[in-house]
């Protein structure tokens, strides 16, 4: 049995990656950190698991994403140059922030939501090993629960714009640290030039958040190609890891399709060569049919096979 992944335990893991001088194993069954360096066997003791790999590398690439949302552009420009800058890079980045109370909050609240993601993919994985669903697979119905503790409204650009960016950040930092390497290099990117469309050809923006303000998850819809009237491409369409299973992602999409019918849209095109396996039966419940690397929803065929 493992235990639930607690915020406590969370931040224990998170302060044992950033040990760079000290090796931790895991028990998922207690929830307890051991010290590698105390053990007499070289061997992993019974009920213990290694933690997921966190060097310097990562860190360099939370730092790069962080850089993208801050707001102060003397900051921005400042932490920037300290990250080409090829010496002292980490300690120079710290101090930096020290002399800009306001974006060293930001960063560590940052540095929360991308190590909390990088720990909880992690912990899904090992869930799976086991045997167990993973945590954030959308049930089918939990309507009351969004009724009562989440809003879903549209975009806002003033009020939603750098929690968009920082939770952008943060799915694109799981999708580097679920395919290691160049291929999560690559997705990310490939994720960005999509996103990098929203601004140009916009015709609906959702968000989630919870009754406290707290951004959960989003949908949006470019017309594409620009010169369309009937089809668009959703760019943006994911829910932050902490607040999967509770089916955010289900009610996203069926706003989004309500939304876009009243405007006239007839073809809906989602577009992502990693689509996780509850997501497609999500999909399938709505009409959305898969075509390649995507899926695919006609409105009127939907329509006309609910209405028979």
């Amino acid at each position: 049995m493992m235990v639930i992944l607690s915020r406590e335990i969370i931040h224990q893991i998170m302060f044992a990656l950033e040990d760079q001088g000290t090796s931790y194993l895991f028990n998922p069954s207690s929830g307890t950190l051991e010290d590698k360096a105390k053990l007499t066997d070289d061997s992993l003791p019974q009920g213990y698991v290694e933690l997921p790999q966190w060097g310097p590398a990562n860190g360099f690439r939370m730092m790069e994403r962080f850089v993208t949302v801050v707001r102060n552009p003397q900051l921005q420009q400042e932490l920037r140059s300290i990250l080409f800058s090829g010496k002292g890079v980490f300690k120079n980045f710290k101090s930096c922030l020290k002399s800009h109370p306001q974006g060293e909050k930001q960063w560590y609240t940052f540095r929360e939501e991308e190590m909390t993601g990088y720990i909880t993919q992690w912990y899904n994985q090992l869930r799976e090993i086991y045997g167990l669903e993973q945590l954030g697979e959308e049930p089918e119905d939990n309507e009351e629960l969004l009724q009562d503790d989440f809003i879903f409204r549209e975009y806002e650009a003033i009020r939603d714009e750098e929690k968009l960016m920082r939770a952008a950040n943060s799915f694109m930092a799981e999708r580097e640290a679920q395919w290691p390497g160049e291929i999560g290099l690559a997705l990310s990117r490939l994720w960005q030039e999509q996103e990098a469309k929203r601004k140009e050809d916009m015709i609906l923006s959702l968000v989630a958040e919870t009754i406290e303000g707290d951004f959960s998850g989003c949908v949006e819809a470019v017309l594409y190609p620009s010169y369309v009237k009937e089809t668009v491409l959703l760019t943006s369409f994911f829910v932050l890891e902490q607040y999967r299973g509770l089916g955010i992602g289900k009610k996203l999409l069926e706003q989004c399709v309500v939304q876009l019918e009243e405007k006239g849209i007839r073809w809906i095109i989602l577009a992502d060569l990693v689509i996780p396996v509850f997501l497609q039966a999500c999909l399938a419940r709505i009409g959305f049919v898969s075509s390649g690397g995507g899926y695919i929803l006609d409105i009127h065929k939907k329509n006309s096979l609910h209405e028979s």
